[in-house]
């Protein structure tokens, strides 16, 4: 039982210590399709619910596609495209690709691309301080119901939210 409590110690310490890049701390040139892949491994490869397959080129040209973020411009990408499959790489986990779309589409309405971002990075590293903060040191039963029932209101709540705002924006 002891190794199981340090390694969920471990973990927690992990998720409590992610740290995503500033909008300043993005790289303010061109990539190249290889480049972007790389940076991505290297911003999201710690994170717990970055997908172990990680990102990949048709993935990216397929958010194109979706209109999810913005073309590249003769196949080079600029720190808003990183901006933007940092945030879809972390809101996958939880929210379909559509809803990813507009969520980030509504937002730049009324406010800047490196406004948005850098909050979404404040949001998203208080989100997982507090998930780790609320398991306690002990790995029990109680412990993984408790994390379990959170994430699936926290999804509800997020679901019927997306569903008022677009309702009340489309209607």
């Amino acid at each position: 039982m002891g190794d199981t409590t340090n390694g969920a110690a471990d973990f927690c310490a992990l998720v409590a210590e992610q740290k995503l890049p500033r909008w300043e701390e993005l790289p303010d040139l061109e990539l190249y399709m290889d480049q972007v892949l790389s940076l991505m491994e290297r911003y999201l490869g710690s994170y717990p619910g970055f997908d172990r397959k990680g990102l990949t080129a048709s993935m990216v040209n397929n958010y194109v596609k979706l209109g999810v973020m913005p073309p590249p411009v003769k196949k080079k990408y600029t720190r808003i495209h990183l901006a933007h499959l940092i945030m879809i790489c972390v809101l996958k986990a939880s929210l379909p690709i559509d809803q990813i779309k507009n969520l980030i589409l509504k937002s730049v309405e009324n406010a800047q691309e490196s406004e948005i971002y850098n909050k979404f990075c404040e949001d998203f590293e208080a989100s997982v301080r507090q998930a780790a903060d609320a398991v306690s040191a002990d790995p029990g039963i109680v412990t993984i119901y408790r994390a379990a029932l959170r994430a699936q209101a926290e999804q509800a709540l997020s679901r019927k939210l997306y569903e008022e705002l677009f309702r009340a924006s489309m209607g």
